[in-house]
């Protein structure tokens, strides 16, 4: 097995890059909600990820012009960041977008609370990353607390409304383990190609243009549609076209992130978005989500696990 400690470089640059790609998603996520009344985030899902594209490639000619060629790529670290597009930009944003449809941003940002669980079982699986018993502990405690601000967060419901709340939550819970799980995967896929390939910018580029391929072949036949919602709300579309640029630079984080951290940890950190959209969806929405003691309690429970977990992963 890998020793974390001679894993990680700088602990405190990746703690910092992870948590800038958390501020990143969290707005993302805080703006989807806002405009996905205005445009369904079926069409948002594929304007962002349409607008990744050249964004990535403009990231990419900018680092080449500033600090010269890229290093000689490895066909492990460029298979690695394409399969991570195509699990991360098209199945993972795709049902993240449709799980803060189905049931708002606080909860949706919540439900990702698995991902690090996720991640650090495949990390040890497949990457043979070795965390203590305090990081481990550090983890159990951030997902815990994350979860415990799903559960304060649930919105009230009319009792003629039960059978369907049980539908709804059902088709949710699929639909939050499956983006977690396309993470988690990408995670791990990002994670690997960066140990044979330190090129995060080249790899979000990569990784773009995996993702937009596969949205593009799935949904060809909803691109004729697509253009006209898009011109009867260019307003949103443009929203949607911004959320993708700021998933690119956070994906760039992230990944940078992975050279000083292990996957497991730079994921619970990313994950913490609803430090950020909790108290942002109070102030916005009106605590239309049910924000109290729970989510009070869980925020405190999460920020002591992140800070366990960094520290014991040094």
């Amino acid at each position: 097995m890998m020793d974390t400690a001679a894993f990680l470089p700088n602990p405190m640059l990746g703690a910092a890059l992870a948590a800038g790609a958390m501020l990143l998603f969290a707005i993302c996520s805080i703006t989807t909600a806002s405009v996905m009344r205005r445009l369904d985030t079926d069409a948002g899902a594929m304007i962002a990820a349409f607008a990744n594209l050249p964004l990535g490639i403009v990231l990419l000619l900018g680092q080449w012009v500033l600090f010269g060629a890229l290093r000689p790529p490895s066909a492990t670290g460029m298979l690695g960041f394409l399969l991570a597009g195509v699990f991360s930009t098209y199945l993972g944003r795709w049902l993240f977008f449709k799980s803060i449809e189905t049931a708002g941003p606080t909860r949706a940002a919540s439900f990702q609370t698995s991902s690090p669980l996720i991640t650090a079982l495949l990390g040890w699986v497949f990457l043979g990353q070795f965390l203590t018993p305090l990081a481990m502990t550090g983890i159990a405690l951030g997902v815990l607390g994350l979860a415990t601000t799903g559960l304060g967060s649930r919105r009230a419901r009319k009792p003629a409304m039960a059978h369907q709340q049980q539908i709804d939550l059902q088709r949710f819970a699929l639909i939050g383990i499956g983006s977690a799980t396309a993470y988690s995967v990408s995670h791990i896929l990002r994670a690997v190609s960066i140990q044979s390939w330190n090129e995060p910018i080249a790899g979000v580029a990569l990784g773009a243009c995996a993702g937009t391929l596969a949205l593009t072949f799935v949904n060809r036949r909803k691109l004729g549609p697509l253009r006209l919602r898009i011109a009867e709300q260019p307003g949103a579309a443009m929203v949607y076209a911004g959320i993708g640029c700021m998933q690119v630079i956070a994906q760039a984080f992230m990944i940078a992130s992975l050279a000083h951290i292990p996957a497991s940890v730079a994921a619970l950190i990313t994950m913490c978005t609803p430090l950020i959209v909790l108290p942002v969806s109070l102030l916005l929405f009106r605590n239309r989500e049910g924000i109290g003691f729970f989510v009070v309690l869980g925020l405190a429970i999460t920020i002591g696990g992140v800070a366990l977990t960094v520290l014991q992963s040094q």
